[in-house]
């Protein structure tokens, strides 16, 4: 888990940059080529659903005016060390987006269709009654899927899911495999900048051999 003060850091060093952190609505707008890119977005994202996401992340989230994303498994809320409902809620009223990362952050890949079913769709339905707010992307717990998964995200009416495959996600990727830069705790902020700024200049080498 990311010590709060590098988290602090590296939410400064986005802020003293001119980065752009966006909403979830505004990151599918922009993959989805209906709204233009700022420049130097980003797309915050927290996975599972731990108390310190309202105890520390969001205070310093907040001193900056940045939204997030929390892909939150529903199934662990309440349990010690994760998210209570009202926390979530008070994340959800103060800008974070909530959405699906299966129900009790499964395995996917071992479990039988008709059980990623369950998880994918009772995920979803949780989030959405809880805080009355559609959401249609998800995150693969683990970082893990096989066939009856994209089948099922399909099926399902999600528009989007994330890995953990290093990398900026981008337009040309599959919509149900987008790629993310995962922070380590045991990683410097030298490095963290400097994984940052590979995958950067990757996507804008990418975009210009595009056009």
């Amino acid at each position: 888990m990311l010590p709060p003060d590098a988290f602090a850091r590296q939410m400064a060093y986005l802020a003293a940059q001119h980065y752009t952190p966006l909403t979830l609505g505004d990151f599918v707008r922009i993959i989805d080529k209906k709204q233009p890119s700022p420049p130097k977005p980003v797309l915050l994202t927290f996975d599972d659903g731990y108390a310190n996401n309202a105890e520390v992340a969001m205070p310093i989230l907040r001193q900056y005016g940045f939204p997030a994303t929390l892909f939150l498994s529903p199934g662990a809320v309440g349990q010690p060390g994760y998210l209570s409902w009202p926390q979530v809620q008070e994340l959800s009223a103060a800008g974070w987006d909530i959405a699906p990362h299966g129900m009790t952050h499964p395995h996917l890949p071992k479990l039988s269709r008709e059980e990623q079913r369950e998880e994918l769709a009772e995920s979803r339905r949780v989030i959405e009654h809880k805080l009355g707010k559609r959401v249609d992307v998800f995150a693969y717990p683990y970082g893990e899927y096989n066939a009856d998964t994209l089948k099922l995200l399909s099926e399902l009416g999600y528009r989007y899911a994330f890995t953990i495959q290093e990398g900026w996600a981008s337009s040309n990727q599959s919509p149900y495999k987008l790629r993310r830069l995962v922070v380590h705790e045991e990683e410097s902020l030298k490095d963290w900048i400097l994984r940052l700024q590979r995958a950067e200049d990757k996507s804008v080498r990418l975009k210009k051999a595009m056009s």
